[in-house]
């Protein structure tokens, strides 16, 4: 029992000087463990925490080289995404065609209106160029269709002992057409356009005539069928101008524009003659188209 009272402040001792020794080296090794990456709790898939991550990556080449090297205006006043803020100004190489389409009624003015023409209808298409938002030039195929005034056929019928007597104008042109537009909001506009070029007048008149067909379905049958008994023609040159109005019906951002226009055409066709008993002389009519631009 002695013994055992005097060795027991020695094994204090010694277990004191172990927990002290243990303290101190736990001491030292927290700084150098809250200094060290952390990693994932299971190591055979391979893959570091966000923090081993976030040490691999670069700063200075995600921010500094990107941003501040973008040329002005890629990137939004927010630091956004490099298309939203360059998509309303990207145009392709196809963005600058201009093409149309449309077609409406006819009717005569000055000389046509002394008995030789009377309404018709019209139609056009074209092609071309748009220099900017304002200027463009087309090449327009433009067709109109007039009838002969029935007094002028009840003449001539009498006079050439055919009856009934039927009679229309045609006109179709290739021209040049400069354009300029002129916005009032973002969807709607004005514009006014004309130029020149090539036309050609031909004038019919026709009788219906009887005749006989057959065919495998329905046997031979009778009816009518119109025939040409006088016809004119004559190239020349001819000009227009006119101005319209138009409409983005499909959105601001859209180059489709609906549209209605009149033009005054000037014709210089040839007056009457013994080689061209129908010539009416120079023609003036006005056309008015309703269509779609783009």
């Amino acid at each position: 029992m002695l013994a055992i009272c005097r060795t027991l402040p020695v094994s204090l001792r010694r277990v004191s000087a172990v927990a002290a020794a243990l303290a101190v080296a736990g001491a030292l090794s927290l700084p150098a463990f809250a200094a060290s990456p952390a990693t994932s709790s299971s190591s055979s898939d391979g893959y570091s925490s966000s923090a081993a991550y976030t040490r691999g990556l670069n700063i200075d080449n995600l921010v500094g080289n990107t941003l501040a090297d973008a040329p002005a205006g890629q990137y939004g006043s927010n630091g956004g995404g490099q298309y939203g803020a360059q998509y309303p100004n990207y145009q392709s190489r196809w963005s600058k065609l201009a093409f149309e389409a449309g077609g409406g009624f006819t009717a005569p003015i000055g000389n046509d209106t002394h008995g030789y023409n009377t309404w018709g209808y019209n139609f056009r298409v074209g092609a071309g160029w748009n220099f900017s938002k304002r200027l463009g030039v087309l090449v327009e195929y433009t067709f109109d269709r007039t009838k002969i005034p029935g007094s002028t056929l009840s003449y001539l019928s009498n006079e050439s002992g055919i009856y009934p007597l039927y009679g229309n104008i045609n006109n179709w042109s290739f021209t040049i057409d400069p354009i300029i537009y002129q916005p009032f909001t973002k969807t709607t506009g004005a514009y006014i356009t004309g130029g020149g070029g090539f036309y050609r007048k031909v004038t019919n008149f026709s009788t219906p005539v009887p005749f006989t067909g057959c065919d495998f379905y329905y046997g031979c049958y009778y009816g009518y069928a119109a025939q040409t008994v006088a016809h004119s023609s004559s190239n020349q040159g001819g000009l227009n101008i006119g101005a319209g109005l138009y409409w983005k019906a499909f959105g601001e951002d859209s180059n489709a524009k609906l549209y209605m226009e009149a033009r005054y055409v000037w014709i210089n066709s040839p007056n009457a003659s013994r080689a061209d008993p129908y010539g009416s002389g120079t023609e003036g009519l006005i056309p008015v188209t309703f269509g779609v631009r783009f």
